[in-house]
């Protein structure tokens, strides 16, 4: 299988499909309400909607550097602000959230394999560390992975009866 494939594999399995540690992206937010995303049960942690739009902004970060652009902070910010929590507003979230990955699923897809081992650009005066782009797209996986479990917790928090 190659490096792309497998790259595509792993994230539909985290993204939609039955990763063997837990739930996939898609069920833990599927049953989420826009009033549970925007709670604040945990004083000084980001809630749902603000960590769903930080991995919506590293998303897109994401699929930017694997098309060859230099590394930056994302154009969004790197915790941008919820616009207002309307139902609407949440749901245009999680749309923004599939719109991302499948941006980053078809530059994966655009990108000659071997170009998946180039190093991605710094921008100018960046101490980033030289990474390859399947090394950010894997990353951007550790990302998420990480964030969906507070996500899971917090919504957990929040669904706790007394």
């Amino acid at each position: 299988m190659s490096l792309r494939n497998t790259l595509r594999d792993k994230m539909l399995t985290v993204w939609v499909g039955d990763p063997w540690y837990g739930a996939s992206s898609k069920a833990i937010h599927a049953d989420i309400s826009a009033a549970e995303a925007s709670a604040r049960p945990i004083v000084g942690v980001q809630n749902i909607w603000e960590t769903t739009l930080h991995m919506v902004a590293w998303t897109e970060e994401a699929a930017s550097r694997v098309r060859g652009n230099a590394a930056r902070e994302p154009e969004r910010g790197d915790w941008p602000p919820i616009p207002d929590t309307t139902t609407q507003l949440w749901h245009e979230t999680i749309a923004q959230l599939g719109a991302a990955r499948q941006e980053l699923l078809d530059a994966l897809e655009k990108v000659h394999e071997e170009d998946l081992f180039t190093q991605v650009p710094r921008a100018q005066g960046s101490e980033e560390p030289r990474i390859t782009r399947a090394q950010t797209a894997s990353g951007l996986l550790e990302h998420d992975i990480y964030h969906l479990g507070q996500i899971a917790l917090l919504k957990k928090v929040l669904r706790v009866t007394v």
